[in-house]
């Protein structure tokens, strides 16, 4: 019985360590990768919706105002999702800063996926376009 208990706990603990959430991931600013675009605000807010649609990522909220996207990817046989924020930020009329954080949402069942180098390779990728 003792045995059972610990093994149990011993799951919890690994189904809810490193959880994220939404919410979680959009307090995670200065964690994550960050890149300077050398074109406008405008411009980049455009090339950074169109990558956070990308690889089975959906919007779940995209605020221009104050520069933030939200995403996920849901329950995937491989995994049990991700969640993303990214900034969109001015650093002058000329250039725009992107940082894009990539959690899981909970533990890798098969493949630990990070959005955060795709989605900055997508965005550069649309800017040449």
């Amino acid at each position: 019985m003792k045995t059972l208990l610990c093994l149990s706990g011993l799951v919890l603990v690994l189904l809810f360590n490193g959880c994220s959430s939404p919410q979680s991931v959009a307090q995670m600013q200065g964690h994550g990768t960050r890149e300077v675009y050398d074109a406008g605000y405008d411009r980049i807010w455009s090339a950074a919706v169109a990558a956070a649609q990308t690889g089975d990522l959906y919007i779940l909220n995209a605020d221009k105002a104050n520069g933030i996207i939200s995403a996920k990817r849901g329950l995937r046989p491989e995994t049990f999702g991700e969640n993303v924020a990214i900034w969109v930020r001015p650093v002058s009329p000329t250039q725009t800063s992107v940082e894009v954080v990539s959690r899981q949402i909970g533990p890798p069942v098969l493949i630990l996926r990070n959005w955060e180098h795709r989605i900055q390779t997508s965005i550069a990728a649309n800017l040449t376009t």
